[in-house]
């Protein structure tokens, strides 16, 4: 379940804190074994007992979670369930922002589709992480035309909102989608949601990611994908939203790339 009381946005940004704090696993032990060491003072204290028993466990869920045998199973298994790419042509290829650390990669995938001849056009979609995607683009020598985006988008459900008020006029029904592999999943359903015909492109992580970041990136989407129920309930309002009025919205803003 999601919190109630928090917005879908402030949910995202907790969740992003909290995978930056658990993708440290110095931090993550000396925080707990200090915690035991705490609790030791007052041993006397059945309960206490407990809890120190409860946090021993944590750690051990903690140790086998971002261990590379395990990151390698969730890493598979959120990989498996995506439809192949069949290869066929489409009418773009959108990249999604996730962070300056991994826009080499998936720059770099989107450049070999489009040097492919898979799609006249490369889409870029993120407030953050879009003009740097396109200037990255640009170094690799793809001419200016074929290349387009949007920086309104703070999440993955307005990176399809606003790709689809852009890139629809244009006449773009199917596009391929370039992401990492963790997040790939969740963006499929929601740019289908949207009305786009999909076929995921898996980008690689960053190489300099530890399988502690990765573990955490992993549980993250999980998580995501467990509730996406309940989250497309709360985004019905950002899907409904009129073309027209995002498409204002991203002249207003200056946003369109």
């Amino acid at each position: 379940m999601t919190l109630g009381w928090l917005s879908f946005t402030e949910q995202l940004r907790l969740s992003w804190l909290g995978v930056e704090w658990l993708s440290d696993p110095v931090r993550v032990v000396l925080t707990l074994v200090g915690f035991i060491g705490l609790l030791w003072l007052f041993r006397a204290r059945r309960w206490l007992r407990r809890v120190q028993r409860v946090v021993i466990v944590l750690l051990i869920i903690y140790l086998v979670l971002i261990s590379p045998p395990v990151v390698a199973l969730a890493m598979a298994g959120i990989v498996n369930p995506l439809p192949p790419d069949s290869g066929s042509r489409v009418d773009a290829i959108v990249i999604l922002g996730r962070g300056r650390e991994q826009s080499l990669e998936r720059v770099e995938a989107a450049a070999q589709l489009w040097q492919n001849q898979r799609a006249p056009l490369i889409f870029a979609s993120g407030i953050v992480d879009a003009p740097e995607l396109v200037a990255m683009l640009h170094n690799k020598h793809i001419p200016a035309q074929a290349i387009s985006g949007e920086s309104c988008s703070r999440t993955t459900w307005e990176n399809a909102v606003f790709t689809k008020a852009v890139l629809q006029p244009q006449g773009v029904q199917r596009i391929l989608l370039v992401t990492d592999a963790p997040h790939l999943w969740r963006s499929l359903l929601i740019f289908e949601q949207v009305g786009f015909q999909v076929i995921p492109s898996v980008s690689p992580l960053a190489t300099q990611m530890t399988y502690p970041q990765r573990a955490m990136l992993l549980l993250r989407e999980y998580f995501f994908l467990g509730t996406y129920p309940i989250t497309l309930e709360q985004e019905r309002q950002t899907l409904k939203q009129p073309l027209a009025g995002v498409r204002s919205q991203i002249v207003n803003q200056h946003c369109r790339l």
